[in-house]
């Protein structure tokens, strides 16, 4: 039954633009795509291993940064650069995997925000890039009317891609080892799998995907900044949409990254953007407290009123 409603919503989502022109509708869209694609991204290592980073939208920054600095003074076709940018955001997360995830508990989540800060002051302050001004990207030679249908298309077709990695990633012994490390990595180091290599794979194939998709919004907003590449505002809605979906799920992402895009639409019209993240500071700390599984909770909880959510710290330890 789920197979079928997932295959319904997907096909529903491909024959949209036939029948729908709103241009805002497919802006909402995108952003829901593109954070669906960081939060499955992020839910590899935070929800199935257990590392928690609050350094991903590093990897989002260098997609954009890719994208934009090889069509501008390379004039690389911007196709071809989402790929580029998804490879070497993965390389810098080989570098940096290897020296940050030997380190556990909070210091882990501490050295992935350093990085991600570094990061965003490097592009800040290294004139090639532009600064804070950033780099301006060619205007898109799609008509009006139809500009943000590609986008539509290319955001939607990564974010599939990056559920469809992360659920087959799950299923195989590479899922299982990392699974069996959130749970307790010295166990799983005794029983004969090798910790390390797992997380580095991990933490790999969930930059790649962050990068390609960064590279996918740089062109989508024929501009890249410091700002609107490695704002701090990101990691906060990727850790509350994980939450709010449910974390080590494959559906969690995708329903927490489109509740929350909707509800801040609804909330920056009513309460503007300030008081739109006063409630999300709120819904986080409630969340946390009285649903830690997920809203994904919500089915079980129902059907056995006295069963209670899965752990919180189980799903977010760091290891």
């Amino acid at each position: 039954m789920r197979f079928w409603m997932t295959n319904l919503v997907l096909v529903l989502l491909i024959l949209l633009p036939i029948f729908v022109r709103d241009r805002h509708l497919y802006h909402i869209l995108i952003v829901i795509f593109i954070y669906a694609t960081l939060v499955q991204s992020w839910n590899l290592p935070g929800g199935y291993t257990g590392y928690t980073s609050f350094g991903h939208v590093l990897f989002f920054g260098i997609g954009g940064y890719t994208t934009a600095m090889l069509v501008v003074f390379l004039s690389v076709p911007a196709v071809v650069t989402y790929l580029i940018a998804g490879v070497l955001s993965s390389l810098v997360a080989l570098i940096f995997g290897y020296v940050s995830l030997r380190l556990k508990g909070p210091y882990f989540a501490i050295a992935t925000l350093a990085l991600a800060t570094i990061g965003r002051y490097v592009f800040l302050n290294v004139e090639i890039f532009g600064g804070a001004e950033g780099v301006l990207m060619p205007m898109s030679s799609f008509s009006t009317d139809i500009e943000k249908i590609p986008y539509y298309y290319g955001t939607l077709l990564v974010a599939v891609l990056t559920t469809l990695t992360v659920y087959l990633i799950i299923k195989t012994r590479l899922g299982l080892g990392l699974m069996a490390i959130r749970e307790n990595e010295e166990k799983a180091a005794g029983a004969g799998i090798n910790t390390t290599k797992h997380k580095v794979i991990a933490f790999m194939v969930s930059a790649f995907f962050p990068g390609v998709i960064g590279g996918l919004y740089a062109s989508y907003l024929e501009y890249v900044n410091p700002d609107s590449c490695f704002s701090i505002l990101y990691s906060a809605n990727i850790l509350l949409m994980a939450i709010l979906g449910g974390i080590g799920t494959i559906a969690g992402p995708i329903l927490g990254s489109a509740v929350v895009v909707m509800l801040s639409e609804v909330f920056s019209l009513a309460l503007g953007h300030q008081g739109r993240l006063i409630i999300f500071g709120l819904i986080l700390t409630l969340l946390a407290i009285y649903l830690p599984g997920g809203l994904l909770s919500l089915k079980e909880k129902f059907r056995d009123p006295k069963k209670t959510a899965t752990a919180f710290e189980s799903k977010t330890k760091v290891a």
